[in-house]
């Protein structure tokens, strides 16, 4: 929970921001919040190797995603963004991750309503609008999530579509049709959640639902019952 409290010094007017560090979801999940005439997103990030996080804004959670702005603070920990110039009516925002590796990642949706009268009653932003400040503030023990750390090497043959979540596999270079294709799905605690024994087409897309949860899942794609490649997808 975030809360935005304002007072004077000598004319000048400062906002001090007090954030409950639990209380923040671990990525890919995000929260938002309305304070102040203010709209905040703010998360958990337990990964290292981070190369840029970008924050998009759309009017109708589908189409007309853009960028505006960037997260400034990439370290492991409490992370946030202050949307300064929300736009009247529903404004729909999402994370665009992208990890040193080079693999791709998007976080959920999370929507707030500002009603146009309140744009009048706006308050005027510190210079730093990544919430820097707030996550410099907290202690270094509010906050206990179980730290992991990964690096990826993206696939060649099995990776998460950047627009729709599903999951493509595209064998077009190696697939014969005389061969036996087969894919398996294996959880962070190394449980196989999805295997599918037989790969039948040299392009499949592959719902997201099937896995039931987000998160990172590695996978080992066979071909005639020999490793062909082993990697991560991501879904979010």
């Amino acid at each position: 929970m975030i809360g935005i409290y304002k007072y004077s010094l000598s004319g000048i007017l400062f906002f001090i921001f007090s954030v409950t560090a639990w209380a923040q979801n671990p990525l890919p999940d995000i929260q938002a919040s309305r304070e102040n005439n203010m709209n905040i997103l703010s998360w958990y990030c337990q990964y290292d190797g981070i190369k840029s996080i970008a924050v998009l804004r759309s009017r109708d959670s589908i189409y007309n995603f853009a960028t505006i702005g960037y997260v400034k603070n990439l370290k492991k920990g409490l992370q946030g963004y202050v949307d300064g110039h929300p736009l009247p009516g529903n404004n729909w925002y999402k994370l665009y991750i992208v990890f040193n590796s080079d693999l791709t990642w998007h976080s959920n949706l999370v929507k707030l309503y500002v009603d146009s009268s309140s744009l009048m009653k706006q308050a005027v932003l510190p210079p730093n609008d990544s919430l820097q400040n707030i996550i410099n503030a907290l202690a270094p023990g509010n906050i206990t999530p179980t730290p992991q750390s990964y690096s990826y090497t993206r696939s060649q043959y099995v990776f998460t579509n950047p627009y729709t979540g599903h999951i493509n596999i595209e064998l077009a270079e190696k697939f014969e049709k005389a061969a036996t294709y087969s894919i398996q799905f294996f959880n962070a605690k190394n449980q196989k959640v999805l295997e599918i024994s037989r790969i039948s087409e040299a392009s499949v897309i592959l719902d997201k639902r099937n896995f039931q949860r987000k998160g990172i899942f590695r996978f080992e794609l066979f071909k005639n019952k020999h490793l062909l490649e082993e990697g991560h997808v991501t879904i979010y």
